[in-house]
C-alpha cells in the first residue's frame, strides 16, 4: 500500500469538507475462529470546493464489492488502498461496500481468541493509518467528521465505541453520531467482555465510567476497579477545572485489551490499554503509579488530540508532549502517586538516548513527509523531551499565563484542528512576548546541552551545544553527609555562569537539583570524584534522581568507569528510601554488572550485586515493595540454577506471582514504548 504524503493531505483538505461517516459492520460470524473476514459498508457525506474535482478514498479491504457516488454505481479505480473519485459535485454522498479481514497484529479490527476459554474478542485500532483496514474513509487528521456505527454481532456480545451504544434488538447495536473526530481516533470494541461501571459525579455533570477486560481477567478487573475509577475520576475533574473546558465525549470507557501492540490509545471516549496493566500478581506502588500515569496521559488526550487535533503528524508534539507533561503533572497533583521522580529517572533518559542518536529530530516541525515517516517520530523526543521543554516553558511564561493560553486555545479551536502557531497566538493573547525565539530554540533544534560544574572559580559551563538554550534551574551544594548547604536559582545559563555558593572540600555541587531541565549534567565533588557523592543521603528524591541520572549518563557516555559506578550504587542501595529510585539504581547496577562489564569481570560483579540483594531481602519484610523489587532484581542477575529453581518452586518467604514466573511486558504511555 502507498503511504499518504503531506502534500497530498494538504490538497485533499483544501478540496474537501467531510460531514458524516456511517459505518455498517456485519460481525455475526466473528466468534468463529475459522472465519477470517467480515462485511463493511461505509456511507460518507462531504462537500467539494471545486466542481468536477477529483480525490481518493482510503480503503484497504480484501475485496471491493460496490461503490455508489451520488446515487450512481461506478466502476471503481481501486489500487494501492485507494479508490479514485472523479467528477465530484458541490455536495456528495459515497457508499463503499467491501470485505475486510480480521487482523492479528493489533491494528485494524483485531480479533483475539482466548486460549483459556475459546471466546473471541474484537477491538479496532485505527491509528496511524489503520482505519481503512476496517472501513472506507478520508484518512488524515484534518478531515474530521461525525461517525456513527451500525453493528450486527453475535448474541450475548457487548459492543462499545466512541459514543454511548444502544441495542434496539438482540445482536443489533447502534452507536449514534460522535463529536467531530479524525479517522485515527475511531474505534469499536465487541465481544463477551467483562464490564464494571461507575457513575462519576463530575462538577460539569455526571460521567459514566466503565472498565472492560476479557472474561478470564474478570477477577483482576473487579479487584482493581475502585482504584482505576478513583484515579480516572480525579483526573477528569482536574482537567476540567484546569482547562475550564468540559469533557466532550460522553461516557469514558477504558478497555484492557489482549495483544495490544502499544501502551494505550486515546480513542475519544473509549481508550484501549494493554491488558498487562491489570496485574496478575503483586504490583508495587511504582507499578500502580505508572498505570495511574497512563490513565492521566490518555485523559489529557481527550483535550490535546481529540478536542483539538493537529493538522498533520509533524505537529505530533501538540498531542504527545502535552499529554506526557500534563499526565505527570495532574497525576502527581490529584492522586497519591508522585510521578516526577519516574519522569526524571525513566522518561527523560528514554528521550535523552533518542536525542543523542542518529535519528534525532526536533520536537516540533519534525519533517514528517508521509505517514510512514511520521511513525518514526513516536519516540522519547516527541514524548519526554517535549514534556521537559514544557516544564521549562511554564517556568519562563509563568504558571498563570501558560494555563490561560491553553484555555484560550481550546476555546478557539474546539472540535477542529490547530498548529503550533495557533497555540503560540493563544499565549500571545495572554501577554507572552519573545515566544517565537524561545520556541524556535527549544522546539526547532536537536540535541542536549551539557552543563558542567567547574571549580576555581566555581562556575557552571554550558558545553557541546550549537544553539544557546535558556535553562531555568537550581544549583545546590551538599555537604559530605548529604545535608544541603546552599542553593542558587538561575533563569538563564550562559556559556559560563559564576556560582555564588559557599563550598568546602568534599562538597557536592549539583546542577538542576530539582530535576526540572533538559540537559546532561556533570556535577562536581570538590577535591573528589563523582562516585564520592552521598547519593542516598541527599535530602530530596528530586536531588537523588538528578544525581543518579548524571551517573547513568556518564556511564553510558564512557566518561565513568561502570565498575566505579557499581561501587557507588552498592554502597547506597541499603540507604535509599524511595522505591522508584531504588528500582532505577538496581537497573543501572545490573547494566554495570552485565552489558557494561568486560566478560571476564561479570561473574565477580554479578556476585557482588547478588550479595547486596541478599542484604536487601534480609532487611525487608516479605510483603513490602522493597522486598519485591530486590527479589525481581535477583531473578535477573543470579547465576545459581539451584537457587533460581528454588525460587520457582516457592522456596522463598514471598512466593513468585504469575507475572514474575512468566513475565509480561508492561509497556508504558499512549503507544508507550513503541509509541506513549
Amino acid at each position: 500500500m502507498v503511504t499518504l504524503r503531506h502534500e497530498q493531505a494538504v490538497e485533499r483538505a483544501r478540496l474537501l469538507t467531510v460531514h458524516t461517516v456511517e459505518v455498517d459492520l456485519d460481525l455475526r460470524d466473528a466468534d468463529d475462529a475459522d472465519v477470517s473476514t467480515f462485511a463493511s459498508r461505509t456511507t460518507i457525506t462531504f462537500d467539494c470546493a471545486q466542481g468536477g474535482g477529483s480525490t481518493f478514498l482510503d480503503f484497504r479491504g480484501q475485496a471491493l464489492e460496490k461503490v455508489v457516488l451520488n446515487e450512481e454505481s461506478i466502476v471503481p479505480d481501486w489500487a494501492d488502498g485507494r479508490i479514485q473519485l472523479t467528477n465530484l459535485a458541490e455536495h456528495n454522498r459515497v457508499e463503499v461496500s467491501g470485505t475486510m479481514t480480521f487482523s492479528g497484529d493489533g491494528e485494524g479490527l483485531h480479533r483475539h481468541v482466548d486460549a483459556t476459554d475459546g471466546r473471541s474478542y474484537l477491538y479496532a485500532m485505527s491509528f496511524l493509518d489503520a482505519a481503512p483496514r476496517w472501513f472506507a474513509c478520508f484518512d488524515q487528521p484534518d478531515l474530521k467528521a461525525r461517525y456513527s456505527l451500525q453493528v450486527q454481532a453475535p448474541k450475548g456480545w457487548l459492543v462499545r465505541g466512541n459514543s454511548p451504544a444502544r441495542t434496539p434488538a438482540p445482536g443489533c447495536w447502534e452507536l449514534p453520531p460522535s463529536q467531530p473526530l479524525p479517522s485515527y481516533l475511531v474505534t469499536l470494541v465487541a465481544g463477551p467482555w467483562a464490564e464494571v461501571t461507575h457513575e462519576h459525579p463530575s462538577a460539569q455533570g455526571p460521567v459514566r465510567l466503565a472498565l472492560y477486560a476479557r472474561q478470564s481477567l474478570a477477577d483482576e478487573l473487579r479487584r482493581d476497579a475502585d482504584e482505576l475509577f478513583t484515579v480516572t475520576g480525579a483526573g477528569l475533574d482536574a482537567y476540567q477545572e484546569l482547562f475550564r473546558t468540559p469533557y466532550a465525549f460522553g461516557d469514558y470507557l477504558q478497555v484492557f485489551a489482549p495483544d495490544f501492540n502499544a501502551g494505550a490509545m486515546e480513542n475519544a471516549g473509549c481508550v484501549v490499554l494493554r491488558e498487562q496493566y491489570l496485574h496478575r500478581g503483586a504490583a508495587t506502588a511504582a507499578q500502580r503509579a505508572g498505570r495511574a500515569g497512563i490513565i492521566a496521559h490518555e485523559l489529557a488526550h481527550q483535550w490535546f488530540g481529540n478536542l483539538v487535533t493537529m493538522r498533520w503528524w509533524d505537529e505530533l508534539w501538540l498531542n504527545e508532549s502535552f499529554a506526557e507533561y500534563l499526565g505527570h503533572r495532574i497525576c502527581s497533583q490529584v492522586t497519591e502517586h508522585d510521578l516526577w521522580i519516574e519522569f526524571g529517572l525513566d522518561r527523560k533518559h528514554w528521550g535523552s538516548a533518542a536525542d543523542q542518536g542518529p535519528s534525532t529530530h526536533p520536537v516540533a516541525g519534525n519533517g514528517a513527509a508521509d505517514t510512514t515517516a511520521a511513525l518514526a517520530n513516536f519516540d522519547g523526543i516527541s514524548y519526554a523531551k517535549g514534556a521537559a521543554v514544557l516544564r521549562q516553558l511554564v517556568d519562563w511564561l509563568g504558571e498563570e499565563r501558560f494555563i490561560a493560553g491553553l484555555r484560550e486555545h481550546f476555546a478557539r479551536h474546539a472540535f477542529g484542528n490547530a498548529t503550533m502557531a495557533d497555540l503560540a497566538d493563544a499565549w500571545r493573547a495572554q501577554g507572552a512576548t519573545g515566544l517565537d525565539e524561545w520556541l524556535g530554540i527549544w522546539l526547532g533544534t536537536t540535541g542536549l546541552d551539557l552543563l558542567r560544574v567547574q571549580p576555581q572559580p566555581l562556575r557552571l559551563e554550558r558545553v557541546e551545544t550549537a544553539t544557546p538554550r535558556p535553562h531555568a534551574l537550581r544549583v545546590a551544594t551538599f555537604a559530605p553527609d548529604g545535608s544541603q548547604r546552599a542553593a542558587q536559582d538561575l533563569q538563564v545559563v550562559a556559556d559560563c555562569t559564576p556560582l555564588e555558593l559557599p563550598v568546602a572540600s568534599g562538597d557536592l555541587v549539583l546542577p538542576d537539583a530539582e530535576d526540572r531541565c533538559w540537559a546532561r549534567l556533570r556535577p562536581l565533588v570538590l577535591d573528589g570524584e563523582l562516585t564520592d557523592a552521598p547519593l542516598s543521603a541527599l535530602p530530596t528524591p528530586a536531588a537523588r534522581a538528578a544525581l543518579l541520572g548524571a551517573v547513568k549518563d556518564a556511564v553510558r557516555s564512557a566518561e565513568l568507569d561502570p565498575g566505579k559506578a557499581l561501587d557507588l550504587l552498592l554502597e547506597n542501595l541499603a540507604g535509599e528510601s524511595h522505591d522508584t529510585i531504588l528500582e532505577a539504581e538496581l537497573a543501572l547496577a545490573r547494566e554495570c554488572a552485565g552489558p557494561f562489564c568486560p566478560p571476564a569481570a561479570r561473574a565477580g560483579r554479578r556476585g557482588r550485586l547478588t550479595a547486596a540483594l541478599d542484604g536487601l531481602l534480609a532487611a525487608a519484610a516479605p510483603q513490602t515493595d522493597r522486598y519485591l523489587l530486590a527479589q525481581r532484581a535477583l531473578l535477573t542477575c543470579c547465576d545459581d540454577p539451584d537457587r533460581l529453581t528454588g525460587l520457582l518452586n516457592g522456596e522463598t518467604p514471598r512466593p513468585l506471582g504469575p507475572d514474575d514466573r512468566w513475565p509480561r511486558c508492561s509497556g508504558s504511555c499512549c503507544w508507550a514504548v513503541t509509541r506513549s
